[in-house]
C-alpha cells in the first residue's frame, strides 16, 4: 500500500527547490509516495529538455532524481532534512526521453548514528534498472531541520 507523501514546504517563502517544487519553470516537480516497507518511490516525465546525447536522459539529471528522493526519504522515514554527503553512481544503461514515465526507488541500507545509508534505482517505462547509486547523507537533528530549515515532518495521504 502507498501513501502520497504531502510537500512540507509549499507554501513557505523562498521555497523553489529545483527536484520538488511545483511552480520552478526549470524544475523537476517531483512528487514521491511512501510504503510501509519503507520504500520511497517518485515519479517523473522527462521532457526534451533534459536530454544531454539526442533522445537520452542527461546523466546530471539522473544524478538529481536519485538524490532528490534520497532526501525525502530522509524526510518521510526519519521525520527530519539532511545533506548528501556521498553519493556514488553506476550507469547502468542509457536512459531514453522516450520510456517515461520513469520511476525512482529508494530503500534503507544501513544506520550509521548521523549518517543514513540509502539505496535508490532509476527504472525506466520497462522497469529496468538505468541507473543507480549508494546515497549517504548527513541527517540533522529534528530540531535543527526545525529552526534552520522550517521542516516540521511530512504527512502522508491515502491515493
Amino acid at each position: 500500500m502507498y501513501k502520497k507523501v504531502k510537500n512540507p514546504w509549499l507554501g513557505k517563502e523562498g521555497y523553489n527547490c529545483m527536484g520538488c517544487a511545483p511552480h520552478n519553470p526549470i524544475g523537476l516537480h517531483m512528487h514521491f509516495y511512501a510504503a510501509e516497507d519503507e520504500t520511497l518511490w517518485g515519479e517523473w516525465t522527462p521532457g526534451d529538455n533534459y536530454q544531454g546525447w539526442i533522445g537520452v536522459l542527461h546523466g546530471g539529471i539522473q544524478a538529481m532524481l536519485l538524490d532528490e528522493a534520497a532526501q525525502w526519504w530522509i524526510n518521510v522515514f526519519r521525520g527530519t532534512a539532511g545533506v548528501t554527503s556521498r553519493m556514488e553512481l553506476k550507469y547502468r544503461k542509457s536512459v531514453y526521453i522516450k520510456d517515461g514515465p520513469l520511476r525512482v526507488k529508494t530503500t534503507f541500507v544501513k544506520d550509521l548514528r548521523r549518517f543514513i545509508v540509502m539505496h535508490a534505482e532509476l527504472l525506466n517505462g520497462s522497469d529496468e534498472v538505468c541507473c543507480e547509486a549508494e546515497i549517504t547523507y548527513c541527517q540533522f537533528p529534528k530540531d535543527q531541520a526545525l529552526a534552520e530549515l522550517g521542516f516540521s515532518g511530512c504527512e502522508l495521504e491515502e491515493e
